[in-house]
């Protein structure tokens, strides 16, 4: 039997057409979301890693002075209170310190590193799609004070022999 009648057919269109283009809204307000959570995060992530780089503490260790440094940069973070904004943000930040390598020379960036999970759901089921994100931001190592009167003495002792014995004028790396 064939069906000759169309009625109600543009309203199905409509219904079709409407949750499509309700779908593409929705979708791109929860990628904003999720672009601006990011950025937020990778904003809290460069301030602590600018407040690690110039944390010093006076220490005479070269290694002295990067738990304190680290623990301001984790309250630079801390003030950001991205777990209130995002309930699932794990507050997690990690830093590449300078006495984690051997020479400092093969250590030229210190600096911190997020890692964190965002979620898109699928529309019509509960399922979610999980996306991985890290947010690292390295910056140009600062030698603290120790570290510069241990290279200016080893400079000295160089040249001319007398180490940090003699109070001498040297022009160095900005120490």
């Amino acid at each position: 039997m064939k069906i000759k009648d169309s009625k109600g057919q543009s309203t199905i269109e409509f219904i079709f057409s409407f949750s499509l283009a309700l779908g593409f809204i929705f979708g791109f307000l929860k990628l904003s979301i999720v672009y601006t959570n990011g950025f937020l995060i990778h904003y809290a992530t460069f301030q602590a890693s600018r407040a690690y780089m110039v944390g010093e503490s006076g220490s005479k260790n070269p290694d002295g002075s990067d738990p304190s440094a680290a623990a301001d940069a984790k309250q630079v973070f801390d003030n950001f209170k991205l777990d209130v904004l995002m309930p699932d943000f794990p507050n997690v930040i990690t830093f590449e310190e300078p006495s984690a390598r051997s020479t400092m020379q093969s250590n030229l960036y210190i600096g911190a590193r997020v890692e964190f999970n965002e979620f898109i759901a699928i529309p019509g089921s509960n399922a979610k799609i999980e996306i991985p994100m890290i947010s690292e931001s390295y910056l140009g190592m600062e030698p603290t004070r120790a570290e510069c009167f241990q290279q200016i003495c080893a400079s000295l002792s160089d040249v001319g022999g007398a180490g940090c014995v003699r109070h001498a004028t040297v022009f160095d790396n900005g120490c």
